[in-house]
């Protein structure tokens, strides 16, 4: 392939539509013209997207991308949801940017409230906070692998287990919504690989 990429594309519309919504039409051809060259250039194909869960999820911490895989840094908490993974210095200063806009709708995708999986016992930080309903997370790409000390479960109820992608056994303590546990169930400590959000 040269490089530069050239991307060449061609959008018929009817004349009526183009005066109604061209400011909308554009935006949209817009965006696509972007991904379609943001997936050249990395070499995926379209479509082709980082599951929740795979090996090298990055996150944005201040600004700039950070590899999880290579630790959280200074992040001391860290938000997934279907948008990615925005990480902060504290818990307090990821609930203030992540709070949700009440007035906006909720997507279906994530659960109105996290579910908080914590590092250290009694809510100790570090602490990722996790809405992405319907799959199943695996913590490792977040670097959180067999950390978990203590939850907060928020209104879906989840699942906890030792292996990844929902592997076998599951937690045994309660994980139902509004469930939480100041430290795990005897033998769990440090052993969660992943959940999976309802």
């Amino acid at each position: 392939m040269a490089w530069p990429p050239v991307i060449s594309f061609t959008i018929r519309l009817k004349p009526d539509l183009c005066k109604k919504s061209w400011p909308r039409t554009r935006a949209i051809v817009m965006t696509t013209a972007m991904l379609a060259a943001a997936a050249l250039t990395t070499g995926q194909t379209a479509g082709a997207v980082t599951p929740v869960g795979d090996p090298g999820a990055t996150a944005w911490f201040e600004g700039r991308q950070i590899d999880l895989a290579d630790g959280w840094g200074d992040a001391q908490a860290c938000h997934v949801d279907e948008n990615g993974t925005r990480c902060y210095r504290t818990e307090a200063e990821m609930d203030l940017a992540e709070q949700l806009d009440e007035s906006g709708p909720m997507l279906l995708a994530d659960c109105a409230s996290s579910v908080r999986l914590y590092d250290g016992t009694s809510y100790g930080t570090p602490v990722v906070s996790l809405t992405l309903r319907g799959t199943y997370i695996n913590l490792s790409a977040h670097s959180f692998d067999n950390k978990t000390s203590s939850y907060k479960i928020g209104a879906c109820s989840s699942s906890f287990f030792d292996g990844t992608t929902g592997g076998a056994p599951q937690y045994p303590g309660a994980t139902t919504a509004g469930a939480s546990a100041t430290s795990m169930a005897s033998g769990w400590n440090n052993r969660v690989s992943s959940i999976y959000i309802f």
